[in-house]
């Protein structure tokens, strides 16, 4: 279903508005000020006739027939819809939230987290001193010629070279669970009636 603003009654705020709010979260008192928590919640499209006609099943249909689903914006951030910007490269691979939401550079789609390629080269300090066991390389002498033959006899010890040398190491342990700017966290409320 398509948003249709323009039949929803507007008052201080319109139906739909998303506000952040540092209070202790108390269900009722918020729905009898007009405000239903973020918590993706599926609601009667009948009761919340207001609501279902401004975001409709952008975040989620339902039970596809008699219900639709709040947003649920518990332990996210959120961000504009990028509305054909290249502020968001990867806009068009948003999935929906939630079953028969908002796909796409859409209102309600999602991301999941990501971590992008540095835009520079990370350097470390230090080339990682240590050496390597170079196989067959005589730790003293090797024997000497015998009746004519130019062939040296290695011993079978080995050496090590004094350098790393060209190779790679992989990392496979560190870093956090996810990338994220400083936070703090907080509940988002959305309009949903005007009371």
């Amino acid at each position: 279903m398509k948003n249709n603003l323009t039949s929803v009654p507007v008052g201080d705020l319109p139906i739909g508005t998303i506000i952040s709010f540092a209070g202790r979260l108390n269900d009722t008192v918020i729905e009898e000020q007009g405000w239903l928590y973020c918590n993706g919640n599926s609601l009667s499209r009948v009761n919340y006739a207001e609501l279902f006609s401004v975001i409709g099943t952008d975040f989620g249909e339902g039970d596809g027939q008699s219900s639709f689903n709040l947003p649920d914006f518990r332990g996210t951030f959120l961000r504009g819809v990028s509305a054909g910007t290249p502020n968001d490269p990867d806009a068009g691979n948003r999935t929906s939230a939630t079953h028969g939401g908002n796909k796409g550079d859409n209102v309600g789609s999602i991301q999941k987290y990501a971590t992008g390629k540095p835009a520079s080269d990370l350097i470390s300090n230090l080339a990682g001193s240590h050496s390597h066991t170079a196989s067959h390389i005589p730790t003293d002498n090797s024997s000497y010629a015998i009746a004519g033959s130019y062939q040296a006899i290695w011993n079978g010890g080995s050496n090590s070279t004094d350098s790393a040398g060209s190779h790679t190491h992989t990392v496979t342990d560190g870093g956090d669970a996810e990338s994220r700017p400083v936070n703090v966290n907080t509940f988002f409320l959305i309009k949903y009636s005007q009371v």
